[in-house]
């Protein structure tokens, strides 16, 4: 009996065993539920704050839309205002150019210059004198006359002290003609040894006339440069040897583009190499010279001709203008032959000789104003026939020797020279020297009005860029905020963005986990039924056996009784038929007996397979738990608990159950809470520590500048941020209250440096941890 009371309490366990994996799971899925909630609570929060941030971007971006508007007609307005005024330096400008030129021209188209060069150390006393600054007086020797002094009349006389600045000073102005829209031609005359090249070339310390005039050309320039005109160069350099035409920049500019020299009988295509800066016609200029040493016999019998060509347009005028500025060393003058030269050389200096005649014949026959000039005598003068007469202007500077034994070829330099000024009309007597001076000087003070009344327009036009460029200055600086603006809402989006996509994929796994929950809860009632069926088969079975076992005792004892009132023989057939009916039935009640204990042992491990099920499904469910963010609850199957049985099953089963039951339940409410109810003291961590320390130590007085404090509290705010987002949705409260009185602190320090306020992104990230503050359930009172 004792054996069936036991079985029938472990039935009875296994019913609240049942109903308490089924409450289990329940609290399971509720929690489940409230987690989603929470998350789809968080996600529609998030949208409302990207909402809000984007309805803030987009009003900040019309404002900086309206005012770049504001700007861009400011912009307009001084452009237009500038183009105005540069419309009217235009004439003003063209009438300084015509001025300057006419003032030239009074002077004369065809100047000459007479430059001497120091004496060498064996070459004796020198037969040069200077009487003024226009006279150059040669002592010839001769005393068969009665002056043997001899004296030759230039535009400028320059003595062997003058320097290459010096002489350019009075260059320049041909120059500025140059770059005003006229061919312009500078010739180096003299004998071999005069100091031509020098004046031309010059050396590393003292540049010539090479160098000096294209800086000139670049730095006039870029004075009257504006935003509707512009300035190009570029360079050819040739020589002419023989009456033919050699290309010094074939070699090296092969790929460059090429200028036509159209001749009377032919044309030649001329290697044209553009050049932007003093440096690169240096550069040009060098590649010249190598290409022209590498046959050096023919230095003193061929002329070197660099020609800079000028082109200039102007927007707004729709002028284009062509010029030139021809720089050429000529050829030695000394043409004497002599009987040991062989018959190339005389060849040389025939043609020398031929070329320079005709440019003398050329200077005379523009002095003298014939009707025709002959240019088509020599290569030379067909190459320059459009930077010799006309509107254009030329200077001969004459190198002479000062010594005494160059005495003929001096005299022959100087008479060349005065035959190519024989009749210019700036020259005469003193008295048409002065009215031609005063003429200069009333030419020249009108045009220092004219310069000053430019410059005065200019000063204006700068300080019309000068607004225009602090205005292009605004506008990058509203451009550069709006980016910022759009980043940080992009960035935003982005997260919301995925936030989303983790919450669904959340939302999903938690789905699938609730179906598997509700497919094990079914399996679970499903047994439960079956269990239950078992558990009223085996009653039944029970208490039939039960009700045999009474029947065979009554039975058994009312054959003892009516065993004493029969006879002896009678007792003994009756008593053998009764035992052995008795031990019949006996035998039949322990058959009974033993099926009955094997159905209860399998039953039994039924019962035990049933509760290893449930202990491993719950330790599935509090893993997953556990790996989605929720804290591990302990297992209310646990071994402990199973196995400890109360003394009364009828009465105490239920309660024993519901104890662990509610333990459980508390601890997994507990775990869900943000902060601990009733706790005054917040649990710490080592990163709530780190960013409280880092917080707390930010000492804006230690950085140089206003950028400087704003770069050191992005960066802190920026960690702030990461351990927040490190923490996740399950600690992160924890962690933000941790440091909640470091971050009021650390706002309130910052707020009197006006530092915040100007940076977007930062008052987006404290909006951001404020947002976070605020929906933290212990800190819903703080503003």
């Amino acid at each position: 009996m004792r054996r069936y009371s036991i079985s029938a309490a472990s039935s009875l366990a296994s019913p609240f065993s049942s109903e308490f994996s089924k409450q289990a799971l329940a609290s399971k899925v509720l929690r489940l539920k409230d987690k989603v909630k929470l998350a789809k609570e968080d996600y529609l929060e998030l949208r409302q704050e990207v909402n809000d941030l984007q309805e803030y971007s987009n009003a900040k971006l019309d404002r900086v839309t309206r005012y770049l508007g504001v700007l861009a007609d400011k912009t307009r307005k001084l452009d237009q205002f500038a183009l105005e005024s540069e419309a009217r330096i235009s004439p003003l400008v063209n009438e300084k150019k015509r001025l300057f030129n006419d003032l030239l021209t009074a002077k004369g188209n065809i100047k000459l210059f007479c430059r001497t060069r120091p004496l060498f150390e064996d070459e004796g006393p020198s037969v040069v004198e200077f009487p003024d600054e226009c006279t150059i007086r040669i002592n010839t020797g001769d005393d068969t006359i009665a002056n043997p002094k001899k004296d030759f009349e230039f535009d400028r006389v320059y003595g062997p002290h003058v320097g290459q600045a010096e002489l350019f000073s009075d260059v320049q102005p041909f120059v500025q003609s140059a770059l005003d829209g006229y061919n312009i031609s500078i010739f180096a005359y003299g004998q071999t040894r005069s100091g031509k090249t020098h004046t031309m070339e010059g050396s590393n310390h003292d540049r010539g006339l090479y160098a000096r005039c294209f800086e000139e050309l670049f730095d006039l320039a870029n004075s009257d440069l504006t935003s509707t005109s512009k300035f190009n160069f570029s360079v050819t350099a040739f020589d002419l040897y023989n009456e033919q035409i050699r290309d010094l920049l074939s070699e090296s500019g092969s790929t460059l583009p090429k200028i036509c020299l159209e001749l009377p009988e032919s044309s030649v295509e001329l290697v044209q190499d553009k050049v932007d800066n003093p440096m690169d016609f240096s550069k040009v200029l060098k590649a010249a010279f190598q290409s022209r040493e590498s046959d050096t016999s023919k230095f003193n019998v061929s002329h070197l001709i660099i020609m800079v060509h000028i082109y200039y347009s102007n927007v707004i005028s729709g002028e284009n203008s062509y010029s030139k500025l021809s720089l050429i060393d000529l050829a030695g003058s000394d043409g004497q032959i002599l009987e040991e030269d062989s018959g190339e050389r005389v060849t040389d200096l025939l043609h020398v000789m031929k070329s320079l005649s005709a440019l003398g014949d050329v200077l005379s026959s523009l002095t003298s104003k014939k009707d025709n000039i002959p240019y088509e005598n020599s290569m030379l003068t067909n190459i320059l026939a459009d930077s010799l007469g006309g509107n254009s202007k030329s200077l001969m500077i004459v190198n002479i020797c000062p010594n005494a034994a160059n005495l003929s070829e001096t005299l022959s330099s100087l008479n060349f020279a005065a035959r190519a000024r024989n009749s210019v009309l700036s020259l005469g007597n003193r008295d048409t020297i002065k009215k031609w001076r005063d003429f200069a000087n009333d030419a020249r003070k009108e045009l220092y009005e004219k310069e000053k009344e430019i410059q005065d327009l200019k000063q204006e036009v700068l300080g019309l860029k000068q607004e225009l460029k602090g205005a292009n200055d605004q506008c990058v600086l509203l451009f550069n905020e709006v980016q910022k603006a759009w980043k940080v809402s992009f960035t935003l989006h982005s997260d919301l963005k995925s936030e989303n996509v983790m919450l669904e994929d959340k939302h999903k796994i938690e789905k699938e986990q609730n179906a598997q929950l509700r497919n094990q809860v079914a399996q679970l009632l499903q047994s439960e039924q079956e269990q239950k069926l078992q558990m009223q088969q085996y009653d039944s079975t029970i208490q039939t056996l039960q009700a045999k076992v009474k029947s065979l005792e009554s039975q058994l004892n009312e054959a003892i009784r009516s065993g004493e009132a029969k006879s002896i023989s009678s007792e003994k057939g009756s008593g053998v038929s009764t035992i052995s009916k008795t031990a019949a039935d006996g035998m039949d009640s322990s058959a009974v007996t033993k099926k009955l204990e094997e159905e209860l042992k399998k039953r039994d491990a039924l019962i035990e397979r049933l509760h290893e099920e449930n202990e491993k499904l719950f330790d599935r469910l509090t893993e997953k738990a556990s790996t989605g963010g929720s804290p591990q609850v302990p297992s209310p199957f646990s071994k402990g608990t199973a196995n400890t049985q109360p003394q009364d099953p009828g009465r105490n089963d239920r309660r024993s159950m519901d104890v662990p039951l509610q333990l459980a339940m508390d601890k997994t409410d507990g775990a869900g809470a943000l902060v601990k109810a009733g706790s005054d003291k917040v649990k710490t961590t080592p990163a709530g520590e780190y960013l409280t320390a880092a917080l707390n130590d930010f000492d804006p007085d230690q950085y140089d500048s206003i950028a400087a404090i704003s770069d050191g509290a992005n960066k802190l705010l920026m960690l702030v941020l990461a351990a927040v987002i490190k923490a996740g949705a399950s600690r992160e409260h924890e962690i933000l209250a941790e440091i909640r009185d470091a971050v009021f602190a650390f706002i309130r320090k910052m707020e009197p440096k006006r530092v915040m306020d100007t940076m977007l992104v930062s008052r987006v990230r404290i909006l951001y941890i404020r947002s976070l503050l605020a929906r933290s359930p212990e800190l819903q009172s703080i503003k």
